[in-house]
């Protein structure tokens, strides 16, 4: 399967300078600096910003690659992937510390190491100046609907897993920064499966990310994540991201280039097994975000290009294509959006949006598909209602955002975020974050059901919840957890 994006000699450098320096040398987009917000895009009212756009300045990453494990477990491609995942960052100039074959002790070592050297960089930056990135390559398993990172030499079905392995919650995500004017980023390339199980259910769980953080798994609750057995060779999760990343144009935001990754690897794992004719279970790769705002990854290169003057593509006229592109970014309704997408992409095939207007038609397919699915109307989301926050959020669900959707959902029970308390908006939003595939959403819907005596729909979102791998907390006994 070696290609041209396999190339050692191209490994963190762009791919092509010259097809860059063309797409990024216009006036047409966002502006620069630390806290990025393009002028044109403003709200209809009270002239905000329909999304800030940052570009962080300072940024660092820690990798860990761990291949190392007994009774031929090992992970072949891991410290490849560390290798060719800090050259990508270097590249956009994160500070960037990696280890390979780590044991439990020393990841924990490194982790409150980089913890500390983040908590004195963090305070008293601008605005979503800040990124940080988490990496981790090796075993990984999910058991009481928790997620598990395996240290170096520890077999992952041995009954010491469990004790000798980090979690994700406790000891990693609460190392990187949360809830300041930034971005914490974990990658997660790992199995997500439970080797111990002994009975007929298994407790996986999606998560919700905590505030300011985006988690890309290689793989969905209750799957495993496939990788090469040659050390010369990228998982595929790694693959797919290490050469999106090198694409990355400075302009789509991180949270589209991970769903263009998910798309890509999931199409190189059923290339792989094609070939040799073999059926197995799909490995998608699932994201969860609490962010605010929109994040670009850039380097001084890019920011030069995009300070140049000149039209951005021969014979386009940049206001035009600008104001076209506005009206896709304040557009409230899925079936609009997709055809004003569908238009952009016809008339400014090569333009710097390219990457993200393909992704937006995703997302918004999927929307729709949701809003159908869920049998609410489309004058749901065009209402005139909410804080910034909240219409970050919308815009975000209307482009199949699963976890905003949950967000607007639990702001209408809780009544916050600018609006009021309603109960029959919190089942409509519920509805439609479970058809996005947000399980937790699913759960919660199922249990207002249960509540007011609607046993058919409530059993029917209760096993949609398990279907998306969320399993409820243990105390509901009573039916059967």
């Amino acid at each position: 399967m070696t290609s041209r994006r396999d190339d050692p000699s191209r490994r963190g450098e762009p791919r092509s300078p010259l097809r860059r320096s063309l797409l990024l040398g216009g006036s047409a987009g966002l502006a620069l600096g630390s806290m990025s917000i393009s002028p044109n895009l403003l709200a209809q009212t009270g002239g905000d910003p329909v999304q800030d756009i940052y570009a962080p300045r300072v940024k660092y990453a820690l990798l860990i690659g761990n291949r190392d494990y007994p009774n031929r477990k090992d992970i072949a491609p891991a410290h490849k992937n560390v290798t060719d995942l800090k050259n990508v960052l270097e590249y956009y100039e994160f500070k960037v510390k990696d280890y390979r074959d780590l044991d439990a002790l020393g990841m924990l070592r490194v982790m409150t190491e980089f913890a500390a050297e983040l908590r004195s960089v963090g305070e008293g930056n601008l605005p979503g100046s800040v990124a940080v990135v988490f990496y981790f390559c090796g075993h990984g398993f999910q058991s009481a609907g928790r997620n598990f990172l395996v240290p170096a030499g520890i077999d992952p079905s041995s009954e010491k897993a469990l004790s000798a392995s980090l979690r994700l919650n406790e000891d990693i995500l609460v190392a990187l920064p949360q809830r300041y004017p930034g971005i914490s980023i974990a990658l997660i390339d790992a199995c997500r499966t439970d080797p111990l199980i002994r009975r007929g259910v298994d407790d996986f769980n999606q998560i919700v990310a905590p505030e300011g953080m985006l988690v890309f798994f290689a793989t969905r609750a209750g799957r495993p994540a496939l990788a090469p057995i040659s050390p010369d060779r990228n998982t595929f999760f790694a693959g797919a991201l290490v050469d999106v990343l090198r694409d990355a144009n400075g302009v789509t935001p991180v949270d589209d280039l991970f769903r263009i990754a998910a798309f890509e690897c999931q199409a190189r794992v059923k290339a792989e097994f094609d070939k040799v004719k073999l059926t197995i279970p799909p490995q998608f790769p699932e994201s969860t975000g609490n962010l605010r705002g929109r994040f670009v990854i850039r380097n001084r290169q890019l920011e030069l290009l995009r300070s140049r003057k000149g039209p951005t593509l021969i014979g386009v006229d940049s206001n035009l294509m600008e104001q076209r592109w506005q009206a896709i970014q304040e557009t409230l309704r899925p079936a609009r959006l997709i055809r004003l997408c569908q238009d952009f992409e016809r008339d400014f095939p090569a333009s710097e949006f390219s990457q993200q207007v393909r992704v937006t038609i995703s997302g918004a397919q999927q929307a729709l598909d949701s809003q159908r699915s869920a049998r609410i109307s489309g004058d749901l989301f065009v209402e005139a209602a909410g804080d910034k926050g909240y219409r970050d959020d919308l815009l975000k669900a209307l482009r199949g955002d699963k976890d905003a959707a949950h967000r607007i959902a639990i702001a209408y029970r809780d009544g916050v975020s600018g609006v009021a308390a309603n109960p029959r908006r919190t089942e409509q939003w519920l509805r439609f974050a479970a058809e996005l595939g947000n399980g937790i959403a699913s759960w919660e819907l199922s249990e207002i059901y249960n509540q007011s005596d609607q046993v058919g729909d409530a059993a029917r979102f209760e096993k949609k919840a398990l279907d998306l791998g969320y399993r409820p907390p243990p105390r509901l006994a009573t039916r059967g957890y």
